[in-house]
């Protein structure tokens, strides 16, 4: 399998877990094997999972931050009906009309389920033959690896990799690994497990309650459903760097580490913009507004024409009538830079300064283009090289 994975937000997540598994899918074509979604639902990062990012077409950013709930619980506990009135709302005042808003309200959640059920159904509508599952369903598979995970914990090769990535400069992931990061996921609460605790759980046959964290997440991950490839974005690859020697001493092959492609959505409407700027959405940051000689030019040839009117009194009606429309055109002049904003476009294309796929929501982009959006990205992620850039004209 060609396997990628993400942990579910309000909205669904950004526009990037589209993304990911656009591309796991046409990887997976490209080889002749299935495409899995991995749902991190046992996250329980209620200030990640909160809230999503809406672009309007000024590059206005609105965001719907919505209550979760109180506690220390996963996403998984948490239903999606908490979140989809809001977001609902939040797209017709901020988005208008949507293309897709019909097929979404067709997926609306069902009464208690949780936010990474609603994503893996969503995931499952959008792509055909997609397997897209929650992590914690595989946690009767991790019987053996828990007591490899207790007992052949690799911590000086971990320690001593750390120290010279450090060194190399790299930002720290996840601090000293120790010991295996163990939690128990309930309904009241993950909470950190020491080794003693986490075997007493394991001698009681609490295996459905035993959760990674996120550095021993995708060593379980390979160990549950072993895959040939793995697409992930950049940090989750400059993550797994810290990692590496776990597979060889938990006895689990490693998959081939992909960087996922980076897709930026292209309306038509921007990308006319963009032209009558005289840019190309390939590179905002060079957008500028239209320059104010324009304007000068435009007015100085109409005065001139006024100028000779003057002095002919038989013009004297006309001229008057000329006079007013001359009002009229310097103020659709003065307008002019405001019908297309170099700074707007840059903002919806890059907002943040940032690749556009990290702030906007996948639920915008499916209430904007509709379901048709999913086919398009597998066919665009299927003629990028890893980690490729590219533009998605719909």
């Amino acid at each position: 399998m060609i396997l990628t994975g993400q942990q579910p937000a309000v909205g669904g997540g950004p526009l990037y877990t589209l993304v990911k598994v656009a591309h796991a899918v046409a990887l997976g074509r490209q080889r002749g094997v299935s495409a899995l979604f991995w749902c991190a639902s046992e996250d329980h990062d209620l200030g990640e999972a909160g809230h999503a990012d809406l672009i309007e077409r000024n590059g206005t950013i609105r965001r719907c931050a919505v209550d979760l709930g109180d506690g220390r619980a996963s996403v998984r506990f948490r239903p999606a009906t908490l979140w989809w009135d809001s977001m609902w709302a939040s797209s017709q005042r901020h988005l208008g009309p949507g293309l897709g808003a019909d097929f979404l309200r067709a997926q609306a959640p069902l009464a208690d389920e949780g936010m990474g059920a609603w994503l893996c159904r969503l995931l499952g509508i959008l792509f055909p033959g997609l397997e897209a599952i929650e992590g914690h369903t595989l946690r009767p598979r991790w019987a053996a690896a828990w007591i490899r995970a207790f007992d052949q914990w690799p911590v000086a090769q971990l320690v001593t990799l750390r120290a010279s990535l450090l060194a190399a400069g790299a930002d720290d992931a996840f601090g000293e690994l120790i010991q295996a990061p163990i939690f128990a996921d309930e309904p009241s609460g993950r909470v950190a497990l020491s080794i003693s605790e986490a075997r007493l759980r394991l001698a009681r046959g609490e295996l459905a309650v035993l959760s990674p964290g996120a550095a021993l997440r995708p060593i379980l991950q390979q160990a549950a459903l072993p895959c040939t490839a793995y697409v992930g974005g950049p940090g989750e690859l400059a993550y797994h760097r810290f990692i590496m020697p776990l597979y060889a001493a938990l006895g689990v092959t490693q998959p081939e580490l992909i960087p996922r492609c980076s897709l930026t959505l292209v309306p038509s409407w921007c990308a006319r913009a963009c032209t009558a700027l005289g840019g190309s959405p390939a590179e905002p940051e060079r957008l500028a507004d239209l320059p104010p000689a324009d304007q000068t030019g435009s007015l100085a040839a109409f005065d001139e024409v006024l100028r000779r009117m003057r002095g002919n009194p038989t013009l004297a009606g006309s001229l008057r009538r000329l006079e007013s429309e001359r009002t009229h055109l310097a103020r659709r002049l003065a307008r002019r830079p405001g019908i297309i904003k170099a700074g707007s476009l840059r903002a919806y294309l890059a907002p943040r300064g940032a690749r556009q796929e990290r702030t906007m929501s996948l639920f915008q982009a499916l209430w904007e283009h509709g379901p048709g959006l999913a086919p398009r990205l597998v066919e665009a992620a299927a003629a990028c090289a890893p980690g490729e850039h590219r533009l998605v004209l719909l």
